[in-house]
């Protein structure tokens, strides 16, 4: 369900939206905030949200009711409007390049591991060209990527430079080609080959440092249906968080390296207060994943607006089963209450399997409720949220909004797993035991994030936010006790 809520960094790290409206809901409610930016409020994710591309919200359904149908015909409709493509002005006319500035500084500390500070300038040079005009139309992406390291070094890991075999922590400053894109459309569907960001329930990049992940492949998204957003796509290679580089894609948990990511799925506005989203995807030789939500609200802020959210990944191994065998879903559900500036969230998570639920790695792939500071995502865990938010616009403070919630996990039992990976030397031994014991537990997080955003001024859209977070775990838990905190200023300036 978008600065960055701030995971604490174990194999894996923060809404879907990949761009799809429906999932622009899913952000606050269920995106996956660890390490990623700072949601939105309870019923509306994320819009992650996060700092990914926004998609548009397709206009709402028609009515059902068959008589108002009939009688459509004999009233005077509007001309139907032009498609994205048919308005086009053209390669130049339409084109468009914006800075982002971020300013990033970090402060963490894991309990007998890691002590962990960084301060960093990061500044995005983003060009995106029009289309040119005709039934297809064609064009170019390009951005620049650069960071300057105010603060920090050893230890601060991906939130600094990271060289082609390690280390380059001491790196001052780095630039390099963030994303370029080759890009075609017709009336409403667009596909884009290159090194791009898109936003969905498996590739949402886990943007929670100065810059951001980017992915290498081609992407489909097309809004042709009314009310709908379909997309397809298959991506090879991915630009890591603090790397120049391109590497491979691997899984967070298991740290099980792939070749290809492929993905297909869309979302549906069956009502102006209701969306579901249908996905799935194949990561070669490790799984078949399957996700679906569906999100409905009722009434209004002014007296108590309702907003209901469930959702489910379902996945199994396949092919090689390089991350051995799966079975497993996770799901969450939530309800939230909103009336005035005020919102109200409870939400509930479980895994159902022996496996962790495990995602893409750089990509915040887990839109489930309580993936909060951690992502109470082991073995047979449950866990439960309560969650406050306040919207400045509703008290006479537009921009103002800030977010405080409690998390509670019990019952993980890696037993099964931990078992079939007992040799020191597995892969997955790491990951299904902790301090010599199969991963259990208990565990609880509080966090809170304050932010604010200027209304007007030559600064206007800048975002400052704060993150404060704290994780206690037992012993024997996955996630160690760790304390963050984060100040983010993202500054953007129109070019032209």
């Amino acid at each position: 369900m978008n600065l960055t809520l701030g995971k604490s960094d174990h194999p894996k790290r923060s809404w879907l939206a990949l761009g799809l409206p429906a999932l622009t809901a899913l952000a606050a409610t269920c995106s996956a905030y660890a390490d990623d930016a700072v949601p939105s409020t309870a019923g509306a994710k994320p819009a992650q949200s996060k700092q990914g591309t926004q998609i548009a919200q397709s206009a709402p359904v028609g009515t059902n009711n068959a008589v108002v149908d009939a009688e459509a015909t004999q009233t005077k409709l509007p001309p139907e409007q032009l498609s994205s493509q048919a308005k086009s002005n053209g390669f130049v006319a339409d084109s468009h390049l914006n800075l982002q500035f971020r300013n990033y500084s970090d402060y963490l500390e894991i309990k007998n591991t890691v002590h962990r500070h960084a301060w960093i300038q990061g500044v995005q040079a983003n060009y995106e060209s029009g289309y040119t005009q005709g039934l297809i139309g064609l064009g170019v992406d390009a951005s620049l990527f650069g960071a300057l390291k105010l603060d920090g070094g050893q230890g601060a890991g991906n939130m600094v430079h990271v060289a082609p075999g390690g280390g380059g922590s001491n790196q001052l400053a780095w630039a390099y080609p963030g994303m370029y894109d080759i890009k075609g459309r017709i009336s409403e569907t667009v596909v884009k080959y290159g090194l791009q960001i898109v936003t969905n329930p498996f590739l949402e990049p886990h943007d929670n440092r100065a810059l951001p992940p980017t992915f290498l492949g081609v992407s489909l998204v097309s809004k042709d249906v009314r009310d709908m957003s379909l997309e397809a796509g298959s991506f090879t290679k991915t630009d890591a968080r603090g790397q120049t580089h391109l590497t491979s894609l691997s899984t967070s948990y298991g740290g099980v390296k792939f070749d290809r990511l492929s993905y297909v799925g869309g979302s549906w506005n069956y009502s102006p207060n209701g969306t579901l989203s249908l996905y799935a995807d194949q990561a070669d030789n490790v799984w078949r994943q399957y996700f679906a939500s569906v999100t409905h609200s009722i009434g209004d802020p002014s007296t108590i607006k309702w907003t209901g959210l469930a959702n489910i990944y379902s996945t199994h191994d396949a092919g090689d089963s390089l991350e051995g065998h799966i079975n497993s879903n996770a799901y969450s559900l939530s309800i939230s209450a909103q009336h005035g500036a005020h919102s109200l969230l409870l939400g509930f998570q479980q895994v159902l399997g022996d496996q962790f639920f495990d995602y893409v790695n750089e990509t915040n792939g887990i839109y489930l409720t309580n993936s909060m500071d951690v992502d109470y995502n082991a073995p047979h865990e449950k866990s439960l949220q309560l969650r406050y938010s306040v919207d400045g616009k509703y008290l006479g403070v537009p921009g103002f909004k800030a977010m405080l919630w409690g998390l509670t996990g019990w019952g993980a039992d890696a037993s099964a797993e931990a078992a079939a990976n007992a040799s020191t030397s597995s892969p997955l031994h790491n990951l299904y035991w902790k301090n010599g014991e199969p991963v259990h537990g208990r565990h609880h997080e509080i966090g809170f994030i304050p932010s604010y955003t200027l209304q007007s001024g030559r600064f206007k859209d800048t975002k400052i936010t704060f993150i404060a977070m704290w994780h206690v775990a037992q012993a024997h838990y996955s996630d160690s006790n760790n304390m963050e905190y984060r100040l983010v200023v993202n500054v953007p300036i129109k070019v032209f």
